[in-house]
């Protein structure tokens, strides 16, 4: 088993020694998210103080550059209605987008109510206007008044909600990314499966028994690096809970932790999760046979663990995404097939229902998030948490069939 171990310990030496991408700068601070809520009501309050324009050119860079704040931009809300030569559009409009990033800083419960942040914004932008439209008679205008006319009626709200439907529809690429994720992954992990996914050849010689002794050797420190990779990954992200308090965890998700102060913790999970996974791997493959829903189960693990290292090395767009697509559609698929499988492998037919209802429960998780409905913070730690229940139940387990190979 010497070449297992080197192959466990390698590729998470490989992942965790890879530099991560670089960005111009890190996240944000409680203080300039303070200051940047503080800036953009003085330009609703008064749009042309002699500081405006570079003020507002700060803003807009900020909103930019910050890493693990992600707004959804809609630039025709307003546009579509103000004339052409109106003198005022650009900071009209910039300033609805300024007025909606607020609303999702100031509630993270919203932080993916693109609707909640298009009113939000309008209604910062209408604000502006009403200043402006006192000061300067050449900011007069009868789309502008006819919103405020509605704000003022209370019908604003399901104006901008109609208004966002038809201008700015709301693209979820989890719909698309998923799909293909889990078809890339499937693929690989059939040819994984095929050319690696063999159970391990056991010598018909006087040598038998010793190979069998390095094999419940291995499976008994897999279980081990298994269950001690789960502890790490579970105190890890209760301590980030208390280190970030700022982080909503019903709304935000884990991997956002990556772009706090402290997301190099944050980033070893990824390494950590990834090990567990080619740990189990190597694990079933070492004890388990070798049917067809076996092996492709296997290389499924395994690209699971190169895919959420390449999300652990590279924390923004588009690798991040791109190994997330993959890998964990992967997981999925992986513990829904040897949960299945074990249904006929004799040793392994007691965990059949249990496992196979912990997939069920990983897959349930996994389309809500893609579906975008409830708390996606809550559900993904949910996700986060079965995985990691049936890689120690499954490790747990390769070791008791280890003392009666199949």
């Amino acid at each position: 088993m010497t070449l297992n171990r080197g192959l466990v310990g390698g590729v998470f030496l490989v992942c965790a020694l890879q530099g991560q991408d670089a960005h111009a700068r890190g996240p944000s601070t409680s203080q300039e998210r303070a200051k940047v809520i503080e800036l953009t009501r003085m330009l609703e309050r008064d749009p042309l103080n002699e500081n405006a324009e570079a003020t507002r050119q700060w803003l807009r860079q900020w909103t930019i550059e910050v890493p693990e704040i992600r707004f959804h931009v809609c630039k025709e809300l307003l546009s579509h209605g103000l004339a052409e030569n109106y003198p005022y559009s650009r900071e009209i409009n910039l300033q609805t987008i300024l007025s909606g990033a607020v609303f999702t800083l100031e509630r993270q419960d919203k932080a993916r109510d693109d609707v909640g942040a298009y009113i939000a914004g309008v209604e910062g932008s209408l604000r502006m206007y009403e200043v402006l439209a006192k000061s300067r008679p050449d900011a007069r205008s009868a789309f502008l008044d006819g919103l405020v006319a509605m704000r003022d009626r209370g019908e604003l709200a399901n104006h901008v909600a109609k208004l966002a439907a038809e201008k700015c529809p709301k693209s979820n690429i989890l719909l698309i990314a998923a799909p293909i994720g889990a078809v890339v992954g499937l693929i690989l992990g059939s040819l994984i499966g095929w050319l690696f996914g063999g159970r391990l050849h056991r010598p018909c010689s006087p040598n038998v028994a010793s190979a069998e002794k390095r094999s419940a050797k291995f499976v008994s420190s897999a279980q081990w690096i298994v269950f001690a990779c789960a502890a790490y990954y579970v105190i890890v992200g209760a301590a980030l809970h208390f280190l970030e308090p700022e982080y909503d965890p019903r709304y935000r998700f884990m991997s956002e932790y990556a772009w706090s102060a402290h997301g190099w913790l944050m980033t070893t999970t990824f390494f950590v999760l990834a090990l567990a996974l080619f740990t189990v791997a190597l694990a079933l493959r070492s004890v388990y046979g070798p049917s067809r829903s076996a092996r492709v189960g296997f290389g499924l693990l395994v690209v699971a663990a190169a895919g959420i290292c390449v999300a652990g090395v590279f924390r923004g767009f588009p690798l991040h995404d791109v190994g997330g697509a993959v890998g964990l559609p992967s997981v999925v698929m992986a513990a829904l097939l040897l949960s299945w499988s074990f249904r006929s492998a004799p040793g392994w037919r007691p965990l059949f229902l249990i496992t196979l209802v912990i997939a069920l429960g990983m897959f349930t998780a996994l389309l809500s998030i893609i579906i975008d409905v409830g708390m996606p913070g809550l559900q993904q730690r949910i996700f986060l948490s079965l995985i990691l229940l049936w890689l120690a139940i499954v490790a747990h387990r390769s070791v008791r069939v280890t003392a009666r190979p199949v």
